[in-house]
């Protein structure tokens, strides 16, 4: 074994960054595609908070660490957070202090930056996983653990089967009753599209403005449906939507002043039933709380894995 050096990702490391992550992350295999559009291609991608460990030519380590360099729609602004999107060390290298030394690295780029607060927690828009694998990955948490972070909170992820799919009689009396009381549960139409950006601006400032906004496009391009996108109209105000890509489900949220009412477990079971239709067999989403696990439970949703959100201020 040669010296292990760490140094600034490199335009040529691709390939061995990625085979590394393959090798280590076995639960979450990705694609040089998927690298380059969620990393290199990302706005605030730097390569000096992309540290990659090496063993004379040969990649063992990486940690990538992003910093915003510009504002998200309407959020709250968080560029004096870090958040540590990826991080693994090859079988054969770890206990050695390569990992300490890639937070090492990423720590010094952190501050240089002013951040206030490292994260192990979604990056938007280019995150891989809302946190770290409590399960799978039991040694990375510890490995933070060691290096003064803290879990606040964990999230989990969940998935639902669809072959017997049926909605629930209280489901469609739930929807007789919305109706009544003037709220339409709806695919989009164009007349809708107004109403949902407002809903979403006012409701949930952030990501899900541009990921709605994106589906949108998709849709008068010809690449997406409008039935993957369902919105729940009282009159000419959106107060709830959810939509489906695939078997992924979601971005899903109600008006918190709407809540109570049915409007998610209907907007959820509209989709489902939807996706069903389609011909799929699974849904599944990455992350929500236990709270609003409940909802989700309607439409046979189970945990499939739960991941820790960690912290640690600089």
């Amino acid at each position: 074994m040669a010296e292990i050096t760490i140094s600034p990702f490199q335009a040529g490391d691709i390939e061995g960054v990625v085979g590394m992550l393959n090798r280590v992350l076995t639960r979450d295999p990705i694609t040089s595609e998927i690298f380059q559009r969620k990393v290199l291609l990302d706005l605030s991608f730097d390569p000096q908070g992309a540290p990659v460990a090496r063993d004379g030519d040969k990649v063992v380590g990486f940690m990538l660490g992003q910093v915003r360099k510009y504002p998200m729609e309407e959020q709250a602004p968080d560029f004096d957070r870090g958040y540590i999107v990826l991080m693994a060390v090859d079988a054969d290298y770890q206990r050695k202090g390569i990992g300490s030394r890639l937070w090492g690295h990423l720590e010094a780029y952190f501050k240089s930056k002013n951040v206030k607060v490292a994260t192990c927690s979604t990056y938007a828009p280019n995150y891989f996983w809302p946190g770290v694998d409590i399960v799978t990955y039991a040694g990375a948490v510890e490995f933070f653990k060691k290096h003064g972070f803290t879990v606040p909170i964990t999230v989990l992820a969940m998935d639902a089967p669809l072959t017997d799919f049926k909605v629930p009689d209280w489901i469609i009396e739930k929807e007789k009753t919305l109706a009544a009381e003037g709220v339409i549960i709806d695919a989009l139409k164009p007349e809708y599209i107004l109403p949902l950006i407002e809903h979403l601006r006012t409701c949930f400032p952030g990501d899900w403005q541009r990921f709605e906004r994106e589906s949108m496009v998709r849709m008068t391009r010809g690449h997406f449906n409008r039935g993957q996108v369902y919105v729940a109209m009282s009159g000419d105000k959106c107060v709830g939507f959810c939509q489906h890509d695939n078997e992924h489900f979601g971005p899903f949220g109600v008006d918190d002043k709407e809540r109570g009412r049915g409007i998610g477990a209907v907007l959820l079971l509209r989709c489902l039933k939807g996706m069903r239709a389609m011909g799929m067999h699974n849904a599944w989403f990455a992350s929500t709380t236990d709270d609003a696990a409940r909802v989700y439970a309607y439409g046979g949703f189970v945990e499939s894995r739960r991941y820790a959100i960690m912290r640690r201020e600089l």
